[in-house]
């Protein structure tokens, strides 16, 4: 059985102020690309952003899972949070990251780097020059932006999502966990979920479609001939075509990119995402904080069965020695007169 982080289901988010602004340059002939899943690979985004050869104008969405698996995740949050002409919704990677912050030690947050996590905490570290201090304080504001990012977009044509919708429930009502987490349920569905809009979406990759490497598409079609959705993640990491690819909702092009040779990372690695935790030890970080954390349960509970306290808020380390002989009272004289007798045990 999988590991799933308990997100609320939280209503699903939308910036009306972005939605506007997108709208009204599709209107005027701007290209509006939307990406997929990006997973850490900086090289591979800046390649592609070099591409789209972009005009003052035109805007790019990246559909969230900007970070995880790849080599540089705290670099890809860093040049997206900077660049002027990106914008991003939030994916479940994103959301995973931000629900380790409730973890006492990012370290320990088994979940979060079952799936990922280690190669962005690690890239957060590296990128700090190993300051634990400096990445935390990075990665905790990096997380309070992720966290207001959007859920999703609406435009008049287009509907932008990180992975779907579900189709039993209306589309002004859904939550934020199905869209950050839903599969086969939406693009299994046998009807289209929105007749007037094409719905574009990341996390499930299009191999599943049998498009490796390649942006998919529903056998199912709108009223004016479009598809019903476009998958959009072509997985910069799957072993035989990787790359990320980006569609101009204005006029349709397609432009795809080849993830750099410099960030084939599972040539070196049998795991699933880039080592960069070997890098600076992150076994033994997870090492040390599970030391702690025994340490501080340990002392707890010792320090309940003396009926001393049932919290301890820090490690504490001490040994009970038994004693096998009595206690003898000896009474030493005190040498002054305003001085009490002293009074010492000895075995």
């Amino acid at each position: 059985m999988g590991l799933k982080h308990d997100i609320r289901r939280a209503p699903a988010v939308r910036d009306r102020g972005t939605e506007a602004d997108l709208q009204a340059r599709i209107v005027a002939g701007n290209q509006v690309w939307v990406v997929g899943d990006i997973h850490g690979h900086l090289g591979t985004l800046r390649a592609l952003m070099h591409r789209l050869n972009l005009q003052e104008e035109d805007r790019v969405v990246l559909l969230g899972d900007m970070i995880d698996r790849g080599p540089d995740s705290a670099g890809v949050v860093e040049y997206v949070r900077q660049h002027p002409q990106i914008i991003a919704i939030k994916g479940n990677h994103e959301q995973m990251a931000i629900q380790s912050l409730q973890s006492t030690n990012i370290e320990l947050d088994s979940v979060w780097m079952a799936k990922g996590g280690a190669s962005t905490w690690g890239s957060y570290i590296v990128a700090a020059k190993g300051d634990l201090h400096r990445a935390k304080l990075t990665f905790a504001e990096d997380c309070a932006w992720l966290a207001d990012l959007p859920s999703h977009i609406v435009l008049d044509d287009w509907r932008l999502v990180h992975a779907g919708y579900h189709p039993r429930v209306d589309l002004d009502n859904q939550d934020e966990k199905t869209l950050l987490w839903i599969r086969r349920a939406f693009f299994k569905h046998d009807a289209p979920l929105d007749e007037k809009r094409c719905i574009l979406f990341g996390h499930t990759p299009t191999s599943k479609f049998k498009r490796i490497g390649e942006i998919a598409q529903s056998k199912i079609r709108l009223e004016d001939g479009r598809p019903s959705w476009l998958a959009m993640d072509t997985s910069a990491y799957n072993h035989e075509n990787p790359g990320i690819a980006a569609y101009d909702l204005t006029t349709g092009d397609t432009i795809r990119q080849k993830t750099l040779r410099s960030e084939h990372w599972w040539l070196s690695s049998k795991g699933r995402e880039a080592p960069v935790a070997e890098f600076f030890g992150l076994s033994e970080l997870r090492r040390r904080a599970k030391k702690v954390v025994a340490a501080r349960e340990k002392a707890r509970r010792r320090l309940a069965m003396a009926g001393v306290s049932r919290r301890v808020k820090a490690p504490v380390s001490f040994r009970i020695v038994k004693r096998k002989l009595p206690l003898v009272e000896e009474v030493i004289p005190s040498s002054g007169t305003q001085s009490q007798d002293s009074v010492i045990f000895r075995v």
